[in-house]
């Protein structure tokens, strides 16, 4: 419930720019953000989430694209979509060719049933980064959806 009141409450307080390109906006922007990567690559979604909320409630970290889409990873592993979808809105919001909020959205909207969506990112990835990994991961989540 905290988690929930805490992103309804950036939802209504948030409007934020910030510039950069690739899975980070910059090499500085990755060390905050390095114990939250620690817990998602021990699986620790709970903890991570509850980690980056706290985190973006910092004037700094409310600008981070990366600590949004982090945030959505983390509740989107829960099963947590609809929070997950805002928080990847926020990252693009942020950062429109953030390449890994790009992909991760894209694998929710499949989770939610949604090819089209996902394949409207597929076209944004392909448009910003060619045949970066992101899009191949993306490519790959689509072509799992469709043969299953």
């Amino acid at each position: 419930m905290k988690l929930v009141t805490l992103l309804l409450g950036l939802f209504l307080a948030s409007q934020v720019n910030a510039a950069g390109s690739g899975r980070y906006e910059s090499q500085k922007s990755s060390k905050p953000l390095s114990a939250a990567e620690a817990m998602l690559s021990e699986q620790n979604y709970l903890q991570a989430s509850e980690w980056l909320s706290d985190y973006l409630q910092s004037k700094k970290g409310r600008r981070s694209a990366d600590a949004w889409n982090l945030l959505g990873f983390s509740l989107r592993k829960q099963g947590h979509y609809q929070q997950a979808l805002y928080a990847y809105q926020q990252a693009l919001s942020i950062k429109p060719s953030h390449l890994g909020a790009l992909e991760y959205s894209g694998e929710l909207y499949l989770s939610l049933q949604e090819l089209a969506r996902a394949e409207q990112n597929l076209a944004r990835l392909e448009q910003y980064c060619g045949n970066c990994q992101e899009q191949q991961q993306l490519e790959l989540a689509i072509s799992r959806y469709l043969a299953e």
